[in-house]
């Protein structure tokens, strides 16, 4: 859907979907708890409404672990406003009594339930679904659907293990879809079904906001499960040697591993990227602007082999590779290289790493480099990270040989002949082994190949993104979160694309003290926010034990000393002042706005956090708002508060700064 023209500073609210409470709701927000949110929204002068993704995860809680880039959750289905559920009415009543007093969301047990109870209601009116014609007609005009039928009824049989553990199927031909969808049709039926529903739900809440002049923002993240329907139909199109990540960083040492698999590029590439724009046309349904989840992914996408673990060993893809030639005209040989990708130590050497336990570890983990007595490497099937976190040891001792394992210059590209340098290698034990005259050498010629990549990752990017950006008439915004290269915000720039500001991050990091970015710096083409779902909340961050208050209430220009606590008017004071940006676009988590409130401020501000990365627990993607959405437009002195900021804003020139 088009957002329409922009004449004017934009305002919106973020909130996941889940975390809607209605007095009709049974434990989780659901499509319809838009129509209602969207009445709220209207009575606050916003623009927009930012939604989490909401594909079909399954079983998992965390809507970024979508088992279908396509289809939609059947959780967040009203379960009320279903066709034949009044034969289960006072089913339907128990679970809502049981589910819906609940602090926090019990995302499996709910999701259980309704599939259930809609498996119930499907069975009872099957005669008279399968005629449906409707239903019908939608299964033709979307492709994607028999595939992920086929996928979720065949998970379903196996008891939801992947479809790696499958007997059979587990390659899946046309053909192969076409006979089950004949053989199992019942079944798969029930899937497109609920797939129907979904999107009826869905569109006809997208269209009561429209309505009001209000537009959803949606997130469609860059990478896709491999336990998903459309990897396990669309094989081609994926690597599983590979697993996407991020380098590290100041929060990670060791980077991080998602474990999804990254891209063919080219195969996508010579298909005409079909499946990529058959993707955002089905976001486009919904959406009149989405937000691209990781687009650095777009650009280079930090890429770790399958045997490893963490992050560490990662390296960006695509990525000008160091070569045998370009080593070997500098003056280093043949065994030199071999070093510095797998080094050989001797005892004295690894009793630097292990310790005490030296002698026992080389015994067991270790073997002799031929003709070397004196020499050792891992024995193959230690040689990885997988391997080794996996010894029966205690963990002190993995860590220890883990330090063995990472010390080296370079990382293997796929053949003796080029390789990538280590993301720490100018820190490595190894390094300093070498003559003082190689050292210098080596640094040269990879400080030489980082300069090399930005070229490549533009020209990868700017096709890419220009593939996406033109497909559909939605606006484009970006999360360009992370180690961004120099040539982001230039191709976003140059393709209209939005980039990302989060208050607390948007600093000059390579200056002293870390100094705030002005809100007048902040590009015209961005959106800025207080906080997101992986922070925590404004009123939380303000509690963090290494939260500098003081050089924040500097940057928001305020007088005096910071207070130790945030009250309805500091909030209000900090608010103004982010929405004084020149971002075209101010979208707040629902959170920070409720901290106007001295009644929605109530509650601990460690239970506003939607998602710790890098944790699981059950505090995870369960969060909840305090009241109903019905309720939220009895909150007059709050909802004035937020129309007096959004008024403010929606004023200013969108000429001036």
């Amino acid at each position: 859907m088009r957002y329409g023209d922009i004449s004017s500073f934009q305002s919106g609210v973020a909130v996941p979907l889940f975390s809607l409470r209605s007095r009709s709701g049974i434990g989780i927000g659901e499509y319809l708890d838009l129509i209602p949110f969207a009445k709220w929204c209207k009575m606050c002068d916003f623009d927009i409404i930012q939604l989490l993704p909401v594909n079909d995860t399954g079983a998992e809680a965390s809507p970024y672990s979508a088992r279908s880039a396509f289809a939609l959750n059947p959780v967040f289905i009203n379960i009320q406003s279903v066709q034949g559920s009044g034969e289960f009415e006072n089913e339907i009543e128990e679970a809502k009594t049981e589910f819906d007093h609940q602090e926090r969301i019990d995302y499996y047990k709910i999701s259980t339930w309704k599939r259930t109870m809609l498996r119930r209601i499907f069975d009872n009116r099957y005669d008279q679904i399968k005629k449906d014609k409707e239903l019908s007609k939608w299964i033709d005009n979307n492709s994607w659907a028999k595939a992920y039928c086929a996928y979720s009824m065949l998970k379903a049989q196996n008891g939801e293990s992947s479809w790696k553990d499958w007997k059979k199927f587990r390659e899946p031909t046309e053909e192969d879809i076409e006979k089950l969808w004949t053989k199992h049709h019942k079944d798969m039926l029930y899937q497109a079904w609920m797939q129907f529903i979904a999107e009826l739900q869905f569109s006809a809440a997208v269209g009561e906001a429209s309505k009001l002049g209000i537009r959803i923002k949606g997130d469609i993240p860059i990478l896709i499960n491999e336990d998903s329907a459309d990897v396990w139909a669309n094989r081609n199109y994926f690597s599983l040697d590979d697993r996407a990540g991020a380098p590290p960083d100041m929060f990670s040492y060791s980077g991080q591993n998602w474990g999804f698999p990254t891209y063919r590029w080219d195969v996508l590439e010579k298909d005409g990227f079909r499946w990529w724009k058959q993707r955002l046309a089905q976001a486009s349904k919904f959406y009149h602007a989405y937000r691209i989840d990781h687009v650095l992914g777009f650009f280079r996408i930090w890429s770790i082999p399958q045997r490893e673990v963490t992050g560490i060993l990662g390296r960006f893809s695509p990525c000008v590779p160091l070569t045998w030639d370009l080593l070997h005209n500098a003056g280093f040989s043949r065994e030199t290289l071999e070093y510095l990708r797998r080094p050989n130590y001797s005892v004295d050497q690894l009793r630097a790493f292990l310790g005490d336990e030296t002698e026992n570890l080389v015994s067991v983990y270790f073997e002799n480099l031929p003709n070397e007595a004196t020499r050792f490497v891992f024995k193959p099937e230690f040689y990885s990270e997988r391997a080794i976190t996996s010894l029966d040891e205690p963990q002190n001792v993995k860590d220890a040989l883990l330090k063995v394992y990472w010390n080296r210059i370079f990382i293997p590209a796929g053949d003796e002949n080029t390789f990538y340098p280590f993301w720490y290698w100018y820190n490595q034990p190894v390094l300093g082994t070498l003559p003082q005259n190689e050292q210098d050498k080596l640094k040269d010629i990879i400080h030489a190949n980082e300069a090399a990549q930005e070229g490549l990752w533009e020209q990868n990017a700017t096709k890419l993104l220009s593939v996406l950006a033109k497909e559909t008439d939605m606006l484009v915004c970006a999360e360009d979160l992370g180690a961004v290269p120099n040539c982001v915000p230039v191709v976003l720039k140059n393709l209209n694309i939005l980039s990302l500001r989060i208050e607390r991050w948007a600093r000059n990091w390579k200056a002293p003290y870390s100094p705030y970015y002005e809100m007048a710096e902040y590009p015209r083409l961005s959106v800025c926010t207080t906080s997101c779902h992986d922070t925590s909340s404004l009123r939380g961050l303000w509690e963090e034990a290494d939260f500098d208050r003081d050089l924040y209430w500097s940057h928001a220009q305020m007088t005096g000393k910071a207070p130790e606590k945030l009250t309805p008017p500091v909030v209000r004071d900090i608010l103004a002042h982010v929405f004084s940006s020149n971002s075209m676009f101010c979208i707040l988590p629902v959170q920070d706005y409720f901290a106007l409130s001295s009644t929605l401020s109530e509650i601990p501000a460690e239970e506003e956090r939607v998602n710790i990365p890098g944790t699981v627990g059950g505090n995870n993607w369960t969060y909840r708002l305090p009241l109903t959405v019905d309720d939220l437009e009895t909150f007059t002195a709050l909802n004035s508060e937020i129309r007096k900021l959004v008024d403010t804003r929606r004023r200013r020139p969108m000429w001036k700064i």
